[in-house]
């Protein structure tokens, strides 16, 4: 396994050097076409332009492959016994699948234009709502700590992402567009792991009573 996680991590930072050295030598015009949200009014544009919003398509396959991943996890729960572990995989995979839709569809922004309000709020309430759902039913501190790692990775990620957003929503600075974004899916890679070790954990328990 931690041959596969460095070839993630390997490919993750290849990808992400590539991405600022873009933005370095072309600015944000150029870069934006592999950062840009996936838009249905631009057929012509995906096939014109390699990797055409890759960092979107990315980050959705992450959050709705962790979603998968907590499906799997519901599978070897025993509700009457694991009550709470239950609820929290549920929650889970409700989350991230709207996560995916919001990152595809564009929801949170359309939300925020709707309200008149600045849409990185919207995603910083989800996130305190899904802090909520750690601290009532994730049991952290029964987890191993590289659970806990890859989540609270994950969570200064995502909070480095909404600083980004919130503070510089349109600014030309070099890199912010990077960075933000970067930021975005490397927190989503994070909480894949977070939720793939659960499963993995799962797993070892598993086999564990079988054995005993």
């Amino acid at each position: 396994m931690k041959t596969t996680y460095r070839l993630l991590f390997g490919i993750l930072i290849v990808y992400t050097l590539t991405i600022l050295w873009i933005e370095w030598q072309y600015g944000q015009s150029i870069v934006r076409f592999f950062l840009t949200d996936v838009k249905c009014n631009t057929l012509a544009l995906p096939f014109s332009t390699p990797f055409y919003a890759v960092n979107t398509i990315l980050s959705t396959f992450f959050l709705w492959a962790t979603a998968l991943i907590f499906g799997l996890c519901l599978l070897l729960v025993n509700k009457l016994e694991e009550n709470k572990e239950y609820w929290f995989c549920l929650s889970q995979i409700l989350i991230f699948t709207y996560l995916g839709f919001d990152e595809q569809f564009l929801l949170h922004e359309r939300i925020g234009a709707w309200l008149g309000r600045n849409d990185a709020y919207l995603l910083l309430g989800l996130g305190i709502v899904e802090l909520g759902l750690l601290f009532k039913l994730g049991q952290l501190s029964q987890r191993p700590p590289k659970i806990r790692n890859f989540l609270f990775t994950a969570a200064i990620l995502f909070g480095c992402m909404i600083v980004i957003d919130a503070l510089l929503p349109s600014s030309k600075l070099q890199f912010r567009l990077s960075l933000e974004d970067l930021s975005k899916l490397w927190a989503d890679v994070f909480l894949f792991l977070f939720g793939f070790e659960i499963f993995l954990q799962k797993l070892r328990n598993i086999s564990h009573q079988r054995l005993s």
